[in-house]
């Protein structure tokens, strides 16, 4: 079993060799930090587990004046493990992760001005990514693989429609900022809460 960091080392190092700054500048230009953020620490310390597991072989190389690095390269080992990764992550039967819409669930409880604003900061958030990740997406045209470009779509297009549910959440409340104009209404239309 390997974590998402060390399958993404598995795959950039199934492209080329490459040493450890380089995995960590390439994570960040293609978005995987995104969706799983590692730390300089923690890719050293995934490297240094792949290679004691027999999936990475590595050696120093010194080019000219400039600093000794180390170079990651995968073993037959390393790229079995990366099939079996790549395979499970793609077959995983888990739900999608929803921890907001157990607070949505709840929204009855706080007053309908709060309700409102911590739906409109979420919708702004969500908002605000749509338009990062589309910009994101025009530096990547060209640069990435076809399924990389295909997975960035996919993350654009869940933010913009979660984006939307939101609005509609907020509509339900009665249209969002006129709903703040009225104190002391629930979620509910009960109360303040």
């Amino acid at each position: 079993m390997v974590s998402r960091i060390e399958m993404m080392i598995l795959g950039l190092l199934s492209e080329s060799e490459r040493h450890g700054y380089d995995l960590l500048r390439e994570m960040e230009l293609r978005g995987f930090l995104r969706w799983s953020p590692a730390s300089k620490v923690a890719v050293y310390k995934a490297l240094s587990r792949l290679e004691e597991k027999g999936f990475l072989t590595s050696w120093v190389d010194r080019e000219g004046n400039m600093p000794e690095k180390r170079v990651y390269a995968l073993t037959a080992e390393g790229e079995e493990g990366l099939r079996d990764a790549v395979y499970s992550a793609c077959s995983e039967q888990e739900p999608l992760r929803m921890d907001y819409a157990v607070g949505a669930a709840f929204l009855g409880r706080l007053s309908t001005g709060e309700a409102v604003e911590a739906l409109e900061r979420r919708r702004d958030f969500l908002e605000k990514s749509v338009k990062r990740l589309s910009s994101h997406r025009q530096l990547l045209e060209g640069v990435v693989s076809g399924l990389e470009f295909l997975i960035l779509e996919h993350e654009i297009d869940l933010y913009r429609r979660e984006a939307k549910w939101v609005s509609r959440l907020l509509e339900a409340l009665g249209g969002g900022d006129a709903v703040r104009d009225r104190p002391g209404k629930s979620a509910a239309g009960k109360g303040g809460g």
